[in-house]
């Protein structure tokens, strides 16, 4: 969770205090007028009720503390939640969260006196590292007469990975496919293929890598290893780049669904591997952030910037 730096406070009249405050200045025109004490005595009165609950309202936003928690990720075009940890010293105010949203999505959210966590519908965003919306806490605490209100912007992202759609694969390779798999030349019951981080260092035949160059490691037929990882290229997908990332996020999917290891190639950048059961969850998670930023520019804030008129 990342707290955030607050803006000043802003305090506006609401209606009702707007419609209390003629009266008090008719009281006091009344009471000039006619030099009745009494008329003065509420007018003064009112007044001070008018200040005491605009300063009430100020102390308590101001004693307000908003952490945001960040969003999971979560695929393009699909709607989000963000929460919002509200904490005070003292009982919090009615407060209202209100993100600028548009009407489809969850734009306010009220927080009663006592609750700390409000929830916020976050609507469908095209793919990226994106910023959250600026957001606004207002209250009209205690009596209704103003809105003390004061914006914050969440400083953090949210992760949108490109929508899992199936696309056309023009040929699938594997590692095992650019090394091959091959039955030992010592006529051992044992396979050869190409090394993989995590293989045991007594397996790798240092002969075959004296005369070749290419590093092999031996295995017994009869263990049951895992599968060679499944190579997720971005070259061996058709179509444009979005439609790419789509068809490879959706394979990945199907690959972690299956616990299957794989490999994710995009151009510029690194291999990413996943291979053994510990860190499957941790490089799936790598991969869909690789994907999600593939291509965009970022702002000076580290933020993707998403093209003009690419919808989610």
């Amino acid at each position: 969770m990342t707290q955030q730096t607050l803006s000043p406070l802003q305090i506006r009249p609401r209606r009702f205090g707007l419609g209390l405050a003629i009266i008090t200045v008719a009281m006091l025109l009344a009471a000039i007028n006619y030099g009745n004490n009494l008329i003065f005595l509420i007018a003064f009165m009112m007044i001070a009720l008018m200040i005491n609950s605009a300063w009430q309202g100020w102390r308590a936003l101001s004693a307000v503390q908003v952490r945001v928690i960040p969003p999971g990720m979560r695929a393009a075009g699909e709607t989000g939640t963000v929460s919002i940890e509200l904490d005070s010293h003292a009982i919090l105010p009615p407060l209202q969260v209100d993100a600028g949203l548009d009407e489809t999505a969850a734009q306010t959210a009220l927080s009663p006196p006592g609750a700390t966590i409000v929830a916020m519908t976050l609507p469908g965003e095209p793919r990226g590292y994106l910023p959250l919306p600026e957001m606004t806490l207002e209250t009209p605490y205690p009596l209704g007469l103003w809105t003390v209100r004061r914006q914050f912007s969440p400083g953090i992202g949210q992760w949108v990975h490109p929508a899992p759609i199936e696309g056309i694969n023009r040929g699938r390779r594997t590692e095992s496919d650019d090394t091959g798999d091959q039955a030992s030349l010592e006529g051992d019951p044992t396979r050869l293929r190409s090394y993989h981080p995590g293989d045991p260092i007594r397996h790798v035949v240092f002969r075959h890598y004296a005369k070749t160059g290419q590093l092999l490691t031996r295995h017994p037929e009869a263990d049951h290893e895992r599968p060679d990882p499944e190579l997720v290229d971005y070259e061996a997908f058709a179509g444009p780049r979005e439609t790419r990332l789509s068809a490879m996020t959706e394979r990945l999917v199907k690959l972690d669904r299956d616990h299957q290891p794989w490999v994710l190639r995009l151009p510029g950048e690194e291999d990413l591997t996943a291979s053994g059961s510990a860190n499957l969850a941790q490089r799936y998670q790598a991969a869909l952030q690789r994907l999600a930023r593939f291509g965009r520019e970022r702002d000076d804030q580290g933020f993707d910037h998403v093209p003009s008129g690419e919808t989610d």
